[in-house]
């Protein structure tokens, strides 16, 4: 039975056609064999919004601005927008008396809704990446009684994400953080097409989101044997911004190289090998 079954299997395998025999084994019709390549396995991201530059080269561009540079060697090119006057002898939020500069440092609701008011000229190109500026929406929720260190992952994972598609994620999340950052999410969203008039809100991309603790309120709780203990409750402010276009792709610096690219890459180290001290 076993000889039978091995002289049926060696029958068929030389009814197999050439071709077909060529195909199974990874060969293409002219008996090379197929290698597939980087640029094979590329798809191209799109371009920059309103421009021909390739979306990776323009987040490249943008991400080389945050290089450090010393002071002395920095070019400051000038930038063309109108903004309204910020009087510093009074409290931003229109309180009575002097503003303290130890209290309210660090981002603050007005400072992150005063950028809402800086007007850009339009089609405006930023100098220093040759790119135009795009549209933009700033949005703060202030007061909310959560703790910031668990309000940060769920900015994590919204950042640098479509806004739809952060929203969807954030749904599937049942914890306090990733709801109430959806809300927010929302909130901007709806604040990008009905106040600044955005004809597409759902191609923006999560620029910013991060919290900032703003208040504590203490209390006190009594446990047995007169023993009492501080209770901090945590307020947060969540800011985020929404910018037009793609993100980076990336949540890192710069885009992890994958398979095909380290391979590529080592073997151009093995083409430029050379002989020492040969003839």
């Amino acid at each position: 039975m076993l000889r039978h079954t091995a002289l049926r299997a060696v029958y068929l395998w030389h009814r197999i056609r050439p071709t077909r025999f060529a195909r199974l084994c990874g060969a293409s019709s002219d008996g090379r064999r197929y290698r597939s390549t980087y640029a094979d396995q590329k798809t191209p991201r799109g371009f920059y919004p309103n421009t021909d530059v390739p979306l990776d080269e323009a987040w490249r561009r943008r991400i080389r601005l945050r290089n450090p540079t010393l002071q002395r060697d920095e070019q400051v090119r000038p930038k063309l927008f109108y903004a309204p006057e910020w009087d510093l002898s009074k409290k931003p939020d229109g309180e009575e008396g002097y503003p303290d500069p130890l209290k309210g440092y660090g981002m603050t609701p007005e400072k992150w809704e005063y950028q809402n008011k800086v007007v850009w000229p339009p089609n405006y190109v930023n100098p220093e990446t040759g790119l135009p500026k795009l549209r933009e929406v700033f949005h703060c929720r202030e007061s909310i009684h959560f703790s910031p260190k668990r309000m940060w992952f769920a900015c994590q994972l919204a950042w640098r994400m479509n806004v739809d598609e952060a929203i969807l994620q954030l749904k599937f999340h049942h914890t306090k953080a990733c709801l109430i950052l959806k809300e927010v999410l929302e909130e901007a969203k709806q604040r990008a097409e009905k106040e600044f008039h955005v004809e597409f809100p759902s191609e923006m991309h999560v620029a910013e989101a991060f919290p900032i603790q703003s208040e504590i309120i203490k209390g006190a709780r009594r446990h047995a044997h007169e023993i009492w203990h501080t209770i901090r409750y945590r307020y947060i402010h969540v800011f985020v911004r929404l910018e037009e276009g793609e993100g980076p792709g990336t949540k890192r610096r710069e885009r992890l190289k994958d398979g095909w690219e380290k391979m590529e890459e080592y073997y151009a180290y093995l083409r430029s090998r050379q002989i020492k001290y040969s003839i």
